[in-house]
């Protein structure tokens, strides 16, 4: 049985002289209301009402982020609920009402407007909003219990507005009658994007109405009835869509249908009769069985042929024809509507025998064909209908020989191949701690070899739809690369000798970077990567108190140093720091414990407060020589001075913008769909005061360093912030002082131009 579901995340229980009552949705303080807030990973992380997150509304007014086309109050309703903010936090609320259903007003009515910030995220990481009613045993109550609506380009039912989508004030009913007098639980749930730079908020406010149809006018001729109000369409048995229809009166018995369909797609009919004598005296409930496509016409139901498979629940209302009054006695049919064809899909290999489904055959041949079996049917549906679409494969002759390399290097990309047999279908099977590229079912494979795999390592070409008379292998061995991360501090004027190094004096203080490169006997790399802290020799004076004695007695010597140019210790090692490496899985990984079986994605440069999210650099520069091209006009990001555009960090929504200009070059350079910008200069200023972990970290990973030379002068990095229409920043990493210039600039800047793309974590 389909029924209207819906969520909202406050619970409420109100109980009036021991009857179920349904709860005030825009009293967030009431008994039984609770409301919650917490980040994207846990909404229900905490317990309270969030001043600006739990809201109630009660004066009419636009929406700013819909453009103010989306009034804050629906036709009707003089309050509702605002979940969420515009603030872009990484959060999420939810609010939950717990209540018991109302048998006299068991179809809970919700109004509901939602605002959603696309920021191209994947789905999982997206801003979102979530409807749910759940039972007693914290379930839902059924398949049409949940809305779940996640930012994207198209979503049903949504306007898009640049990079907003939201939906205009929908109406939605949810059936909740099999579930009178018992205890449900309706949660709403707003969430902010996972990275904190995009926002996600709804609107509601919810009722409970009656689950009948009313009769609104009646004159002995005819008779108008009115269903539940809040659902996408009515299909009434006379022809009418309308929430309200009117029907003649025959001489005996009128029956009026409606078939109420939600605007999230699920379904429930309710049924009115006007008798003109023998009227039933008690309410009662059938259970019953029909064929789809079939009509209903038992117990005084009279319903149109059914189509969709499964169980559904019809009410019928009883009224007296001679002044149309209700006598409150309700009909309950469950109609179980009986799949009447079932087809399967299925293969086979030649020369077998099958045995499926009821279906025998014996030495198939190739080649596809159909096939029918007739059966006599119960419980309402006489007769079944099975059929059965059968493709029949010829046998596929696995290569005898795969061809490439039989030894190699972990974490280097390896192709193999196979030349011959008359193989279609291919499957390569791969032990643990091989890692597929790409490939997997063609004849040419590519994969690297993690230090966790088997050594030697056996791979396996078979025909992946089972048609197959031999599988091919081939035995491969793998050896370690090694990449070593040392930290070390000295003193200047001293040199370095450990690890393998032999670093000549150093007499400047700071932090400096040095590389062994070596290769092993069986020609894999090996890198050692030393990060040196120096600090100062202090200048020490020795002072005695008092200066002068005689043989004999004693005096104090003090050693007074001047470290003042002395350079911090290494730091105790947080969390996530910069330098780190960020994986294709979204695990982060420290350099110290590379390789650790994953791919690279970028390195670290800059971490918030929480040690959990933050920014990290591509492993590649992007575009090297490329013009910046037309501006992108980006509204209210204009710097007009190098002091105030180091503050601009919205790297993300700059190149958002510059993505709409088919004329800015440089918007196209990086990687967008997938997570990567153009840093603002005050990313790209984060970025330079981290340069020697992150290119020690670059150096071990195989990536191209940070602010390299180019033809003997200093890269210049583009941002994506401008000064104003016809200039944008840069930055000179001769000195790491930013700069600008015009959009088209001359062949000899353009040689020394890069962009370097960033993205959150």
């Amino acid at each position: 049985m389909k029924r209207f579901l819906l969520l909202v995340a406050c619970v409420v229980v109100v109980f009036v002289s021991g009857k179920a009552q349904c709860p005030d949705f825009t009293d967030l303080t009431a008994p039984g209301v609770t409301c919650y807030y917490g980040l994207f990973a846990n909404p229900f992380q905490y317990t309270g009402v969030m001043e600006g997150h739990h809201e109630v509304i009660t004066t009419q007014g636009t929406d700013p982020y819909t453009y103010h086309q989306l009034p804050l109050l629906p036709p009707d309703e003089s309050a509702v609920v605002k979940l969420g903010s515009y603030a872009a936090g990484g959060q999420a609320e939810a609010i939950e009402y717990q209540f018991t259903v109302d048998p006299d007003n068991s179809v809970l009515l919700v109004k509901f407007a939602v605002v959603l910030q696309d920021p191209n995220h994947s789905p999982s990481e997206q801003p979102r909003f979530v409807m749910r009613i759940l039972n007693a045993d914290g379930q839902l109550v059924d398949e049409c219990a949940e809305y779940d609506v996640r930012a994207s380009a198209d979503i049903p039912g949504f306007v898009s507005a640049g990079e907003i989508r939201w939906r205009p004030w929908t109406d939605v009913g949810f059936d909740l009658t099999e579930f009178a007098g018992q205890t449900v639980t309706v949660q709403f749930v707003t969430y902010d994007c996972a990275f904190e730079a995009h926002f996600g908020y709804a609107y509601f406010v919810a009722s409970c109405v009656s689950n009948q149809l009313i009769v609104s006018e009646c004159d002995g001729q005819s008779i108008t009835f009115i269903a539940p109000s809040g659902y996408a369409s009515y299909d009434w048995n006379n022809g009418d869509t309308t929430s309200v229809s009117t029907f003649s009166i025959g001489d005996s018995m009128t029956t009026a249908s409606c078939l109420l369909t939600s605007a999230i797609g699920c379904q429930f009919t309710l049924s009115g009769t006007v008798m003109a004598g023998g009227l039933p005296t008690e309410d009662a409930t059938f259970y019953d069985t029909i064929c789809e496509g079939d009509s209903y016409h038992d117990h005084l139901f009279n319903l149109p042929p059914q189509t969709n498979v499964g169980t559904i629940r019809v009410t019928n209302t009883f009224y007296n024809a001679s002044d149309c009054s209700g006598n409150d006695v309700v009909y309950t049919l469950y109609l179980t509507v009986v799949q009447k064809y079932t087809e399967y899909f299925d293969f086979a290999c030649q020369g077998e025998d099958y045995d499926r489904y009821g279906f025998s055959y014996t030495n198939l041949q190739p080649g596809s064909f159909t096939d029918t079996i007739f059966s006599v049917g119960n419980a309402g549906c006489d007769t079944l209908f099975t059929i059965l679409h059968l493709t029949v494969s010829t046998l596929e002759w696995v290569p005898t020989v795969v061809q490439g390399a039989t030894t190699t290097c972990d974490y280097e990309e390896t192709s193999y191949l196979v030349t011959s047999g008359n193989l279609s279908f291919f499957q390569w099977q791969l032990p643990s701690g091989v890692c597929l590229i790409n490939g997997d079912e063609t004849p040419n494979v590519s994969l690297y070899f993690t230090e966790t795999a088997p050594n030697p390592a056996v791979i396996s070409l078979v025909a992946d739809n089972g048609c197959h008379l031999d599988t091919v292998s081939l035995t491969v061995y793998h050896y370690p690369i090694y990449h070593q991360l040392y930290q070390d501090t000295i003193c200047g004027g001293n040199g370095y000798t450990e690890s393998g190094f032999n670093i000549p004096l150093q007499n400047t203080a700071g932090i400096y970077v040095f590389t062994n490169h070596h290769t092993t006997i069986h020609g894999c790399d090996s890198v050692d990567v030393l990060q040196l802290w120096v600090n100062s020799a202090p200048a020490v004076t020795a002072v005695a108190d008092p200066t002068e004695i005689c043989l004999g007695d004693s005096t104090t010597v003090v050693a007074v140093g001047n470290m003042d140019n002395s350079v911090p210790l290494p730091p105790t090692p947080h969390p996530v720091a910069p330098g780190d490496i960020l994986c294709t899985d979204g695990s982060i990984v420290k350099p110290s414990l590379w390789p650790c079986g994953k791919t690279a994605l970028g390195v670290v440069f800059w971490v918030d407060g929480t040690d959990e999210h933050g920014w990290a650099v591509h492993l590649q520069e992007q575009a090297p020589g490329i013009a910046w091209g037309a501006s992108a006009n980006l509204s209210n990001t204009n710097y007009a001075t190098a002091r105030a555009v180091i503050y601009d960090t919205n790297g993300y929504a700059n190149t958002l913008a510059m993505r709409n200009n088919s004329m800015n070059y440089i918007a196209g350079a990086v990687d967008f769909d997938n997570g990567w910008f153009i840093p603002a200069m005050g990313q790209l200023r984060l970025l330079y005061a981290e340069e020697p972990v992150v290119n020690a970290t670059l150096q071990m990973l195989g990536g191209t360093a940070l602010f390299s030379f180019v033809t003997y002068v200093y890269t210049y990095l583009w941002s994506s912030s401008e000064e104003d229409a016809n200039f944008a920043w840069y930055m000179n990493y001769g000195g790491g002082i930013a700069d600008h210039h015009k959009n088209y600039l001359s062949t000899e800047f353009l040689e020394r131009t890069r962009v370097r793309s960033i993205r959150n974590f």
